[in-house]
């Protein structure tokens, strides 16, 4: 897989979550720092999702491929990998950007590891080889800087 790191303008573009647990709680916490135009798709959602992202859409219901229809950006976050597989294959093809959580081979585009402070981004990858990594790599970066004032 060659995933090109890339910032992509999400300014009115509406952003659909497909699971309610913590994988998705996860990626809406990232998701947050530039958008609340976050709709969320499952059958129940935790109740971290409901108390921080209260101004968000909830729909709670079972996915329908008609669902994927409207967004810009989907993100396959269920706990059923095949359900996921069939995100990925609906959203491809409709077009739409697809990320199916834990499982880099279905995705259009990964989530890195980022660092945001004001106007600045810092995003970390490997690939979809090592969140950890990743993960490891952006704390470094964000001590770093923080420590250099910035």
């Amino acid at each position: 897989m060659t995933f090109l790191p890339i910032a992509i303008n999400i300014e009115g573009k509406k952003i659909l979550i497909i699971g309610g647990g913590k994988v998705a709680f996860q990626k809406a916490n990232i998701l947050s720092l530039y958008t609340r135009n976050i709709t969320f798709l499952a059958l129940e959602f935790i109740p971290e999702i409901q108390t921080h992202f209260s101004d968000c859409v909830f729909l709670k219901r079972a996915y329908k491929k008609c669902y994927l229809k409207k967004f810009f950006l989907v993100y396959a976050c269920t706990n059923d990998n095949t359900l996921n597989q069939q995100i990925a294959a609906d959203a491809k093809k409709l077009s739409i950007l697809v990320n199916v959580c834990d499982s880099p081979e279905f995705c259009d585009f990964i989530s890195p590891a980022i660092y945001k402070k004001k106007n600045v981004s810092i995003a970390v990858t490997t690939n979809g080889t090592s969140a950890k990594q990743s993960v490891f790599l952006r704390n470094t970066i964000k001590e770093f800087l923080e420590n250099a004032g910035f």
